[in-house]
């Protein structure tokens, strides 16, 4: 929740770009953990959400350096 209490001091011009990127992935990361839980006794769709999540994560992680430069 605080991703989205920090992008609501973005700039307007980056509100359906940056902002919606950042808001979008970070959710995801939390989405595909809980589907990776509902699955985790199949080994290698658990695996596939984890791999995911740390895929959103690094996405997330990368756009916001790009806000904070």
């Amino acid at each position: 929740m605080l991703i989205y209490e920090v992008t609501k001091s973005f700039p307007p011009e980056e509100r359906y770009a940056l902002t919606s990127q950042i808001r979008r992935s970070s959710r995801s990361v939390c989405l595909n953990l809980r589907e990776a839980w509902a699955k985790r006794r199949y080994q290698a769709h658990f695996i596939s959400k984890l791999t995911d999540c740390d895929g959103e994560n690094s996405e997330t992680a990368s756009s916001l350096d790009f806000a904070h430069d």
